[in-house]
């Protein structure tokens, strides 16, 4: 228990400045998206493509979850998974992954800042817990990411048109919990 009020106060102590880096990573995240859209998209719209190929019949949804092992690495990807209807009975689905472009350098740039500005206020932070710290603020990214992931499934959308017009696209955690992106469910 006292453990567990230690770590709620290390993160309390920091929750301003978070939130703040947070603002400007968005900001820097959107603007490396907007830089880098034809690319992205390219990468993005083939992984799909890979994935309709593979299941060749029968494909209904597609789910993209942040993978939180690649949080834990610093890797920073996206599994994304092809199911027929019967999602959680498919026991052939396919999988592949997406390196979420800019993530990786907005964390890592802001999470040295916070760690410098804290040296300058005298305060010593454990090499573990700045891992654990880059993890979860990774995380605060997960909103930011499913619109961007929105916006790229609607480009998609677009360019394909009938080849997606029967396929749930959804970013969440869990089927359960996940969102359809780029508009209504077919």
């Amino acid at each position: 228990m006292e453990q567990h009020k230690k770590v709620n106060q290390f993160y309390i102590s920091f929750d301003k400045e978070l939130n703040e880096l947070s603002v400007q990573g968005i900001e820097e995240l959107e603007m490396h998206w907007k830089t880098h859209n034809e690319e992205i998209e390219k990468d993005f719209a083939l992984i799909i493509n890979t994935l309709i190929s593979k299941k060749r019949t029968g494909l209904k949804h597609v789910i993209i979850s942040p993978l939180c092992t690649s949080f834990i690495t610093g890797e920073y990807e996206c599994l994304l998974v092809a199911y027929d209807e019967n999602i959680y009975l498919d026991m052939n689905e396919e999988y592949e992954s997406f390196k979420i472009p800019g993530l990786e350098k907005v964390v890592k740039d802001d999470i040295k800042r916070l760690v410098k500005e804290l040296e300058y206020k005298d305060i010593e932070i454990e090499e573990y817990k700045i891992s654990q710290l880059m993890f979860d603020y990774a995380f605060m990214y997960f909103d930011t990411l499913r619109n961007l992931f929105n916006e790229l499934v609607i480009k998609l959308k677009q360019k394909q048109g009938p080849e997606l017009s029967n396929i749930d696209i959804s970013f969440g955690w869990y089927m359960e919990r996940s969102e359809i992106l780029g508009g209504e469910r077919p």
